[in-house]
């Protein structure tokens, strides 16, 4: 049974909700900062075979991310989909105990003013722990970021 947990974050004054989604949708923007230990990423299918053409709402692309880690390197898949309010995020990948997925979905609630992560995490169950506290930990940053981003737009 998967564990799940929900990160909100409210938008500052002055941010635009559609300016938050187009930055969402920006995969680009979106890979560089949610994963901050990130090598390398490329994109391996999707609407488009070109890596910056922007997939439309509903269109999964699927991406091939290298990141560091504690103990060297991983590769992982992810498939982002952006979606009118935001964006779904799928990481498929393996930790030394197993597999493990962590599917999110980001959105944005401008009648509530708010960024919302919601999150569930599908591996074995010292995996799921770490992870869930691994994303409560960075993921407000990820969120701040995004906001900062979106407000310089």
């Amino acid at each position: 049974m998967p564990v799940e947990t929900t990160i909100t974050t409210p938008l500052p004054g002055g941010v635009e909700p559609a300016a938050v989604v187009a930055l969402l949708h920006d995969h680009e923007a979106y890979i560089r900062t949610t994963c901050p230990q990130l090598i390398s990423y490329k994109r391996v299918s999707g609407p488009s075979s070109s890596t910056t053409s922007p997939a439309g709402l509903g269109e999964p692309v699927l991406f091939e991310v290298v990141d560091r880690r504690p103990t060297g390197q991983t590769t992982y898949k992810l498939t982002l989909t952006n979606r009118e309010e935001g964006i779904d995020s799928l990481v498929d990948g393996k930790a030394p105990t197993g597999t493990m997925a962590v599917r999110t979905r980001w959105r944005v609630r401008g009648d509530a003013g708010m960024l919302e992560e919601e999150i569930e995490i599908d591996s074995n169950m010292i995996t799921k722990k770490m992870v869930k506290g691994n994303i409560e930990k960075g993921h407000p940053e990820h969120h701040r970021s995004f906001l900062a981003e979106a407000a310089r737009a």
